[in-house]
């Protein structure tokens, strides 16, 4: 009877020596990381020009024999960095602003300044905008007076008739005005 390997060797897609030896590594490589061996054949059919259930079927039924030494050694290296994150890590959390039992009173202090300063500058763009908009009405309003007052210079005394169309720009261009005002008056935070 023929092993597995006769069997597919004379295949012209068989699977060589260097195949199996880049699917292992990068299988180890995924294990040592913690990622999953789904990920690990995506990669490896990518490189490799297969799909990843023909590199899963090849890593489970041959080359997982194999390399049970390997994948305990990964699997080891795996642990040992877990570990030596986890002692990391506490420090890390000391230093982190945003964890509330190790905040010292300045770094508390430095929070509510830090936030004061955006709050103002928010505030002194929006003063601005509403000075702008306040600007954009009363040149609409010099300009709507001067319009009426040319109206009542060639006519009777009342204002030209606007067109429906002069009508509608001039109403919407209120509007928008008037949108634009209320949005930056009305409170960010509701």
């Amino acid at each position: 009877m023929q092993s597995v390997d006769e069997r597919w060797s004379s295949r012209s897609d068989a699977w060589t020596r260097q195949d199996d030896e880049k699917l292992a590594s990068i299988v180890l490589k995924h294990i040592r990381t913690g990622s999953t061996q789904l990920k690990a054949f995506e990669e490896a059919a990518t490189e490799l020009g297969r799909t990843a259930a023909a590199c899963g079927y090849r890593w489970n039924g041959v080359l997982r024999k194999e390399r049970r030494e390997d994948i305990e050694g990964a699997k080891l290296s795996r642990k040992s960095a877990q570990r030596t994150q986890a002692v990391e890590k506490p420090s890390d959390q000391q230093m982190d602003p945003q964890t509330p039992t190790t905040m010292t009173s300045s770094d508390s202090m430095s929070a509510v300044v830090k936030f004061l300063q955006t709050y103002d500058a928010q505030y002194q763009k929006l003063r601005q905008q509403v000075q702008e908009l306040e600007r954009e009405r009363n040149e609409l309003k010099s300009k709507l007076r001067q319009t009426e007052h040319q109206s009542v210079a060639h006519g009777d005394g009342s204002p030209a008739p606007m067109t429906p169309e002069q009508l509608e720009q001039d109403s919407q261009a209120l509007f928008a005005i008037m949108e634009r005002a209320r949005k930056l008056l009305e409170p960010r935070h509701k």
